[in-house]
C-alpha cells in the first residue's frame, strides 16, 4: 500500500503513468490496467518505493532496471533524480528536491572552443548552468532528445554545436550522421562533413528516404547483434563495432501524423541498444504533433524560448520556457534535473574551420601503397588476402579488414558483391580513393576538396567537384578514368 501523503501520491502516479506510457502494464478483462504495489518509505532527502515482488503487474525486473525508464520517470517528476535499486528486491528511489540551489549568474554568451569539448567519444558540452557545465552523452542517457524554440532562440546554433563536437572527436568509422533540414538554411552548412551517410535531406522525399534508411540500418544492426549473441552495440568486438549513428531532424513538426513521425518514434524507442541516437527539433511545438505517447520516448528535453506556456508544456511537460529572454538560454532535464542553461554555439565566421579542420582525409604511405597495388595488380579490387600476402610484415589482416570497412563507410570502396554462384567478390576502389592515393601532394596540412568527400553519398555535383577538372592529371587507370569521365 502507498502511504497517504500528497507528495508520495504524486511520485507514485508519475511512476505508474510512465509504466503505462511505455506499454508495460497488463490489462484486465474489464479494460483496467493492473497496477504494481509498493510500500513507501519517506525520509528528509528521498522517497523510496519498495516494490512487492509478487505484485509487479507483469513488469519484468529487466524493465525496472532500464535506464530509459528511469530517465522518463525523471521527466515526469520535474527532474528529480530517480534510480531503481536491485538488492534482493526492487526499490524505486526518488530525490525529494529537483537539484542543487542556484548560486551564480549565467554568462550571457557561451562560444564553443576546442578546450570546452568534454572527454568521451560521444559526449558533448551543452553549455553552462548555475551549478556548472552541462554535458550530454548521446550514446547513453541523452540518446533521444526533443528540442524546441522559436526562430532566433538559439536552437539551431546549439544543435550545430553538438554535431560539430562529435565530428571533431570521431572519424567517420566511429560516427555517422544523418541530417534532415527542410528549411535548407541551417544544417546544410554541415554538408562538407565526411561523416554524413547521405547528403543533407532538404526535400520531403529525401527526408522520407533518409529516415527509412535509418530504420533499415537499425534492423540490420539488430540482426548482426542477435547473430553475435550480444544485446548492446558496445559489446561487439572492437573491429566489428558500429559507429554511433546520429539522426538530426530539423522541424520535425513538418512530419506530423506521417510515416516519418512513426519511424522517428520507433527509432527513439528501439534504437539505443544498437548505437543510434536521435535529435528531433521544432519551431512549432504542438500537442497534435508530439502526443504524450510520442514524447515518452524522447527522455531528454531542451526548450529554448517558446511563444507561450502551452508550447513550453508540449516540449517539457512544464511551463517556464515562455519566460526565457535571450538567444541560447534554455531549460533542460539533461542529467536528471531541471536546469536553466546558457547553451554554447559556433559563430558563423568560425563555422568553416570547425567543419573542415577535423578530418582532412590524408592517406599515409602504406595506405597509398595498398591502393596503388590494388589499382596496378588487382584491377582495382581491394582483395584482403592478396593485399595481405603482398604486404606481409607491413600491415596485418585485421588492419586491412578495418580499413576496408572504414573506406566502404566513407564511400571510397564499393560494397562487396556476390557472383552468380554465390561467391563473395572483393570491394572495388572508387575514384575518390584513387585520387587521394595518386595525389602525391597529399600531406597532413592538405585541406583540399578531397577532404570533403562524404560516406555513402550518391553521385552528386559535390562529389564531381571533389575530383575536379584536373582528375586526368592524376593518370588514373583506364577502368577508373572511364568512370571519372562518365561522371564529368
Amino acid at each position: 500500500m502507498i502511504a497517504a501523503h500528497s507528495e508520495v501520491v504524486t511520485y507514485w502516479r508519475g511512476i505508474v503513468g510512465t509504466l503505462a506510457q511505455r506499454g508495460l502494464l497488463r490489462q484486465r478483462q474489464d479494460g483496467q490496467k493492473v497496477i504494481p504495489e509498493a510500500v513507501a518509505v519517506v525520509d528528509p532527502k528521498r522517497v523510496s518505493f519498495v516494490l512487492d515482488m509478487l505484485r509487479l503487474a507483469g513488469v519484468s525486473r529487466e524493465s525496472w532496471l532500464d535506464h530509459d525508464l528511469w530517465a522518463q520517470i525523471r521527466a515526469a517528476l520535474q527532474g528529480r533524480r530517480v534510480i531503481v535499486a536491485d538488492s534482493g528486491g526492487l526499490a524505486v528511489v526518488i530525490a525529494r528536491e529537483p537539484g542543487e540551489p542556484e548560486r551564480k549568474r549565467l554568462p550571457r554568451r557561451v562560444i564553443l572552443s576546442a578546450e570546452t569539448i568534454p572527454q568521451g567519444d560521444y559526449t558533448a558540452y551543452l553549455g553552462e548552468s548555475k551549478s556548472g557545465r552541462v554535458i550530454l552523452d548521446l550514446a547513453e542517457g541523452e540518446r533521444a532528445i526533443l528540442a524546441g524554440g522559436t526562430p532566433g532562440s538559439g536552437k539551431t546554433g546549439t544543435l550545430t554545436s553538438l554535431v560539430l563536437q562529435l565530428a571533431r572527436k570521431n572519424d567517420p568509422e566511429r560516427l555517422a550522421l544523418a541530417i534532415v533540414d527542410l528549411k535548407r538554411l541551417d544544417f546544410t552548412r554541415l554538408a562538407a562533413l565526411p561523416h554524413l551517410v547521405k547528403d543533407v535531406a532538404t526535400t520531403e522525399p529525401e527526408a522520407v528516404d533518409l529516415v527509412a534508411w535509418c530504420v533499415q540500418e537499425m534492423e540490420r544492426r539488430q540482426a548482426i547483434m542477435t547473430a553475435s549473441g550480444v544485446n548492446r552495440w558496445e559489446l561487439l568486438p572492437e573491429g566489428d563495432r558500429f559507429p554511433l549513428l546520429l539522426l538530426v531532424i530539423d522541424e520535425a513538426a513538418d512530419f506530423a501524423k506521417s510515416d516519418v513521425m512513426t519511424s522517428l518514434v520507433e527509432l527513439a524507442r528501439k534504437s539505443r541498444a544498437c548505437g543510434i541516437a536521435l535529435i528531433a527539433a521544432t519551431q512549432r511545438p504542438d500537442a497534435d504533433v508530439f502526443s504524450p505517447q510520442a514524447k515518452a520516448n524522447f527522455t531528454t528535453r531542451v526548450a529554448f524560448r517558446t511563444v507561450d506556456r502551452s508550447n513550453s508544456q508540449v516540449i517539457l511537460d512544464r511551463t517556464g520556457a515562455e519566460k526565457l529572454t535571450r538567444p541560447g538560454l534554455c531549460l533542460t532535464n539533461a542529467g536528471g534535473q531541471w536546469r536553466k542553461v546558457q547553451a554554447a554555439f559556433v559563430p558563423d565566421d568560425a563555422l568553416p574551420t570547425w567543419v573542415d579542420a577535423p578530418h582532412s582525409h590524408v592517406l599515409d604511405d602504406t595506405e597509398r601503397a595498398l591502393i596503388q597495388f590494388a589499382l596496378d595488380e588487382l584491377s582495382g579490387a581491394f582483395t584482403i588476402s592478396e593485399l595481405y600476402t603482398a604486404f606481409k610484415g607491413e600491415v596485418s589482416q585485421y588492419a586491412l579488414e578495418k580499413l576496408g570497412r572504414s573506406w566502404e563507410l566513407r564511400g571510397w570502396l564499393s560494397a562487396p558483391t556476390y557472383d552468380v554462384d554465390g561467391r563473395k567478390q572483393a570491394r572495388q576502389v572508387l575514384p575518390e580513393l584513387a585520387a587521394l592515393a595518386l595525389n602525391t601532394s597529399n600531406t597532413a596540412a592538405n585541406t583540399t576538396s578531397e577532404a570533403q568527400t562524404r560516406p555513402n553519398t550518391t553521385d552528386t555535383e559535390t562529389r564531381k567537384g571533389a575530383l575536379g577538372g584536373g582528375a586526368e592529371s592524376l593518370e588514373l587507370p583506364p577502368f577508373l578514368a572511364a568512370r571519372v569521365n562518365a561522371k564529368s
